[in-house]
């Protein structure tokens, strides 16, 4: 016999919860045209150029990994790449209007999404306990 939702371990629920935000964001994502690494990149840009290098430990990944993704959001228009005048060797990524359009409309659906944001009754107090427990997990099992 299952046991019932309501007697699940807390990090049950939380892979639970996390596995069906995923598959809600990658649709929305999908019906936009961008991965969600691509949307994480638009996010990383919003308040000016980085360098690849800071784009990807903003989001957490290789600058291998993030190389690809970054070429893939170029070619669409949603950013654009340039030598950084101060450091020939490294090259600062911009987000486009393009892209920062993409990334607002977005955001502003999510957060308007009564299926996410309705089941929350405290947001500000959710976040807080998401923050919390990232940095606690990451403290102990950063990638290095």
């Amino acid at each position: 016999m299952t046991r019932q939702l309501s007697e699940w371990s807390i990090g049950r629920l939380l892979m639970t919860a996390s596995r069906l935000m995923q598959h809600a964001w990658e649709q929305l994502l999908r019906e936009h045209g961008v991965s969600h690494a691509g949307f994480i990149i638009l996010e990383s840009l919003r308040d000016g150029p980085l360098p690849q290098r800071g784009v990807a430990r903003y989001c957490r990944v290789t600058d291998q990994t993030i190389s690809r993704s970054i070429e893939r959001l170029e070619r669409h228009g949603l950013v654009t790449r340039a030598t950084d005048p101060h450091d020939e060797r490294r090259q600062l990524v911009t987000i486009t209007e393009r892209g920062r359009e993409l990334h607002t409309r977005i955001t502003e659906r999510v957060e308007s999404d009564p299926l996410i944001v309705g089941a929350i009754k405290d947001p500000e107090q959710f976040r807080a306990s998401l923050l919390e427990l990232i940095a606690s997990l990451e403290g102990k099992y950063a990638q290095r």
